[in-house]
């Protein structure tokens, strides 16, 4: 019986395997017919398409959004020259104030600079206030 069960499964496996290949010489040759009637197909392409409306249009457009910035520049011209002026007056205030502020910033340097200093003396003379403290000579 055991035997019987191994014949019935090698041959079960075989007829899978035989299947499989099958299947898959079948699906070549699908595709292959498939890609024959593709090049077997002629295409025509001589079909011209007339664009000069298009091209008419975009150039009527182009001329009408020429004209509104000319007539805006030219409008808007002195508002923008003001605008320049009163941008460039700005500016110049405006380095005024930071090179006060740098003046400031070399004047407060020098001042730390000079705390600094007092702190060590005053942290010198303290030492020497504790030295003379703890010597009871030095009175």
């Amino acid at each position: 019986m055991p035997d019987l069960i191994n014949k019935l499964s090698t041959y079960a496996a075989l007829v899978g395997v035989i299947g499989a290949i099958g299947g898959g010489f079948y699906a070549w040759g699908e595709f292959n017919t498939r890609l024959d009637a593709m090049e077997k197909k002629k295409f025509i392409v001589n079909q011209t398409v007339d664009l000069s409306s298009v091209n008419k249009e975009i150039k009527e457009l182009n001329e009408k959004i020429n004209d509104r910035v000319n007539s805006l520049g030219a409008e808007h011209d002195e508002d923008y020259i003001a605008l320049l002026d009163s941008q460039a007056a700005d500016y110049n205030e405006l380095q005024d104030t930071i090179r006060a502020l740098a003046a400031d910033i070399e004047s407060l340097k020098v001042d730390i600079a000079i705390n600094g200093k007092a702190i060590e003396f005053n942290g010198i003379m303290i030492e020497e206030a504790i030295a003379k403290s703890a010597n009871p000579l030095a009175n």
